[in-house]
């Protein structure tokens, strides 16, 4: 049974007051490709939006501050995002993170028309672009492919293994997270053995449960377990072999228009400073048009992240993710002087060496349960840690985030903990958390939240580092830094400052 969490999102918020939503309008930042942007620069916002209804407002909505913004420029035509599907919105709003927005990973809402869409935890706001930064890859989650209980009111069994993840990731603080496919899984195993196999096997549009839940349950979560929207950072996503439910395998404009409806885009490119991030799609396009059996980025997508990294600069290093370890397009790496190629698909973790840049190709091995419970030693309950300074790197051997990835979700032994000693809510004026790292590396910036009761004097921090104070009407929101070294424990403590009057 899952560990009760007090949850304060904006969601709740925007439920409470009862606001009308409506899915899929908001297509970029979404789902798979969401936004980091630093305060000062644009955004532009895809908008699915037939009737050409006018657009009232646009809110950032984090989940102890707002920031209403007014469009700069609203755009009608055609925007296309995905060059094969030629699907494409029809208005492109462009926005303006004004100064002083606090860092935060917000939901996105568009007032238009009577109508309030919003796009969970799409825009990663930057006071600054961080020099060095680092990142978590993971991979191969197969999100549904064991179910626990109905179809109609069940729960993806990998959220079980996934949701601890993601606390331990949080503490991590990466600037973003990528995974490289299968995030959900195009069948669905029903009452599976202790191994992860067997039952009763389901697929197709008319069983629930249908693509829509599967791709909720990876986002949302399920049953009191966090999806992919409990990361702290900003999480992209390419597709997989698994990626579509429904279409049939060879079907590839539905397997393609299917992620574009729930998923937003499929190829695509996106910065931080100066590293260029590529992400492809080598399983679900056409193997003729779209991805080329031979020479893969040869296609439409090629073309589209050929354009990226021409209009954008190559910067000072280039990561590529891709799905598939063993279709590597080693022209393509050598002509954008590929750094890094991140892939899955297997689920041994591996590296090696391709092409003459030369390409470091790695993949980190399977973080969720997917029917490797027989192999779990070797390749489950694993990420990588990638931290990039400038035009150089390094990366961690694959990490497993806890001791015994096939135990039940009450007896897991977490490798990084994060322990209040008092309620973290805004109730105490006093608190102190313990960081415990059971791994063998050191993790500088490891981050912690305060959440305090107002107090006109302050507050005082010993064992970390103040980065961030955002304050409301009901709390004051204290973000720490704090260096825990390998296999040790780290106090930091926090304390109502008492000025004497006058």
């Amino acid at each position: 049974m899952k560990r009760n969490h007090i949850i304060l999102s904006a969601t709740i918020c925007l439920l409470a007051f009862g606001l009308r939503t409506a899915a899929n309008q908001i297509v970029y930042p979404w789902r798979a490709c969401p936004a980091i942007a630093p305060v000062g620069k644009s955004i532009d916002i895809l908008y699915d939006n037939p009737a050409a209804l006018p657009v009232d407002s646009i809110i950032l909505s984090g989940p102890y501050n707002r920031v209403v913004l007014s469009a700069d420029t609203v755009q009608r035509g055609r925007f296309e995002y995905d060059s094969f599907t030629r699907a494409a919105v029809g208005t492109l709003i462009r926005i303006t993170i004004p100064e002083g927005t606090p860092e935060e990973l917000y939901d996105l809402i568009v007032k238009s028309g009577g109508e309030t869409n919003v796009s969970r935890r799409s825009v990663k706001v930057l006071n600054a672009f961080r020099n060095p930064h680092r990142f978590i890859h993971i991979s191969d989650p197969h999100m549904s492919r064991q179910w626990v209980g109905t179809p109609e009111n069940g729960y993806a069994k990998e959220l079980e293994l996934l949701d601890r993840f993601i606390e331990v990731a949080n503490i991590i603080h990466p600037e973003y997270v990528i995974v490289t496919g299968d995030i959900i899984h195009d069948y669905t195993r029903f009452d599976a053995d202790s191994l992860g196999w067997g039952g009763v096997v389901r697929s197709g549009f008319d069983h629930p449960p249908l693509a829509e839940e599967k791709y909720k349950n990876f986002f949302e979560g399920a049953h009191g377990f966090s999806g992919v929207y409990g990361f702290d950072a900003p999480v992209f996503s390419i597709p997989g072999n698994h990626d579509f439910y429904g279409p049939k395998a060879d079907d590839y404009t539905a397997k393609a228009a299917q992620w574009n409806k729930l998923m937003g885009r499929r190829v695509y490119g996106f910065s931080y400073f100066d590293t260029r991030i590529v992400a492809s799609d080598d399983y679900l396009g056409d193997p003729v048009i779209d991805i080329p059996n031979q020479a893969p980025m040869s296609g439409l997508q090629g073309r589209l992240l050929d354009d990226f990294l021409n209009i954008h600069g190559s910067g000072k290093l280039r990561v590529m993710a891709q799905h598939r370890h063993d279709r590597v397009d080693t022209s393509f790496m050598n002509r954008h002087r590929i750094n890094i190629l991140l892939n899955g698909h297997n689920h041994q973790p591996h590296e090696e060496f391709v092409g003459t840049t030369p390409t470091l190709s790695i993949r980190p091995g399977a973080v969720c349960r997917s029917g490797e419970i027989a192999n779990w030693e070797k390749i489950l309950g694993f990420f990588r840690l990638f931290t990039v300074d400038g035009d150089t790197f390094h990366y961690t051997p694959p990490l497993r985030f806890c001791e015994n990835p096939t135990a039940p979700y009450d007896q897991l032994v977490m490798k990084l903990t994060l322990e209040f000693s008092k309620d973290n809510t805004g109730l105490s004026d006093s608190n102190e958390a313990i960081l415990t790292n059971c791994f063998n590396l050191d993790l500088p910036g490891c981050h912690v939240r305060f959440v305090m009761p107002k107090n006109k004097d302050g507050y005082r921090v010993t064992g970390g580092e103040v980065y961030q104070t955002i304050e409301n009407s009901r709390v004051v929101v204290l973000d720490v830094r704090a260096d825990v070294s390998a296999n040790s424990h780290k106090t930091v403590t926090v304390s109502a400052r008492r000025l004497p009057d006058g």
